[in-house]
């Protein structure tokens, strides 16, 4: 959870790969046994367990090259599609972990050409989908592979989420019901009340919706004659910071208006914070009546939290994510950085490896200055190395590459590494 200023977590991401792992070593013990393709040559029975060999060390790319190839020398091409489909699959999943989304859908699309009732092909490329956003393609595949296998707990695990995700609050609590039913576990029970707590609070809700974002508020005249102008500033957002990042996700965004009481339940989050982005963004209404310059920078703030998500996953440090929010907002309204001048002044600024971390474990009486630390050397790589190396950074982080290592690949044209920014960053501040 992104505070006041993040988070879709995929679907016990780590789980379902070790599961996929295990059980692709069973298959193919299976397919050793039972069914590999009568060969016409000795040659051919060589190549058949070189695939094998390829799939147990999860060699995927070779083990699909090597099938193609066969596939013209055997009797029965379709004897070696079941082997298509798992290599497919298994791949699907590596591209998944490393983040190339594009390439791991359509590794699953591929896989089910081989075989389509395989429902982990369905639930692969529903993964995807959520990652990328695309909630109501998610709910889709899914649905399909209910038709495969309609006792699946993770399928309709999934489906939860993806519902959840999309806003379709009812659906999503029948989903997870569902996958209760079936044997879903604690981390389904969790989500099931999540989802029962916020439902109940924002199914008396007013909605309205506009290009990418749906707007969600408690009813009352002087919100809902703000509601336009609240969709059409996160609209303005989009196009900004779109062209800032070169990044313009095909995406429909949910924002949530609370009552402050409500907020606070909802998200138990701590009394500073102004916003929330957790896949959806969240803002407490307080005196919110009017649209203002401080208002409008919140909205930019927390749209910038969405666009970081969706390029670098949970895996940007918070500083990095919080002092690109700052930016975004802090162009519209910005106030002055008491906070960071007088930490610098008495040589107190805060470690890094700190605000790498959620601030929400810091001191009440140091979280504005971890934001305008935060905003300030993001400022700082922007304003010195330029705009368009930030989201070569972000897309690096979202590909696995720890953070210090990604500043160091994308600013070694400088001759730069992490240690480096930060003793110029240090420097700038005494000048």
């Amino acid at each position: 959870m992104m505070l006041c200023r993040f988070s879709l977590n995929p679907p016990f991401l780590s789980t379902v790969l070790f599961l996929r792992k295990l059980f692709l070593i069973l298959v193919l013990l299976l397919f050793v046994a039972f069914s590999l393709p009568v060969s016409s040559s000795a040659s051919t029975d060589e190549q058949i367990r070189k695939v094998v060999k390829f799939l147990d060390a999860q060699d995927y790319q070779e083990a699909i090259k090597l099938l193609h190839d066969l596939q013209g020398r055997v009797a029965n091409p379709g004897q070696l599609h079941t082997l298509l489909a798992v290599a497919y699959l298994g791949r699907g999943y590596q591209l998944l972990s490393s983040a190339d989304l594009t390439a791991s859908g359509e590794s699953f699309q591929e896989g089910r050409r081989y075989n389509d009732e395989d429902i982990r092909l369905w639930q692969g490329e529903a993964m995807v989908r959520l990652k990328q956003g695309r909630y109501a393609e998610a709910v889709s595949l899914l649905d399909q592979a209910i038709g495969f296998n309609s006792q699946n707990a993770s399928i309709f695990h999934l489906l939860g989420q993806a519902y959840y995700a999309d806003g379709r609050m009812a659906e999503a609590v029948d989903a997870l019901t569902e996958a209760i039913s079936h044997g879903g576990g604690e981390e389904v029970d969790k989500l099931l009340q999540k989802v029962q707590r916020e439902w109940q609070v924002e199914q008396d809700m007013g909605q309205e919706s506009r290009g990418h974002f749906q707007l969600s508020f408690v009813d009352g005249k002087q919100v809902a004659e703000l509601a336009p102008r609240i969709l059409e500033t996160l609209e303005d957002a989009y196009t900004e910071l779109g062209s800032e990042l070169a990044f313009f996700p095909d995406i429909k965004v949910p924002v949530l208006l609370y009552l402050k009481k409500d907020f606070s339940a909802v998200t138990n989050s701590p009394d500073w914070a102004g916003g929330v982005y957790d896949g959806k963004i969240r803002l407490p209404l307080g005196g919110m009546h009017r649209m203002s310059d401080q208002l409008s920078a919140v909205l930019y703030h927390e749209y910038m939290h969405v666009l970081v998500h969706f390029m670098a996953g949970r895996r940007a440090p918070v500083w990095l994510n919080e002092g690109l929010a700052e930016m975004a907002g802090r162009r519209l309204y910005s106030p002055p950085t008491h906070h960071l001048q007088r930490a610098v002044q008495r040589e107190g600024v805060l470690g890094w490896d700190t605000l790498a971390n959620p601030f929400s474990t810091l001191p009440a009486d140091k979280v504005l200055l971890a934001y305008e630390q935060s905003y300030s050397l993001v400022n700082f790589m922007v304003d010195r190395y330029g705009w368009h190396k930030i989201p070569e950074l972000l897309k690096s982080i979202g590909k696995r590459k720890p953070w210090q290592d990604a500043i160091a690949d994308v600013y070694q044209d400088y001759g730069l590494d992490w240690p480096a920014i930060l003793r110029e960053w240090q420097a700038s501040l005494s000048l």
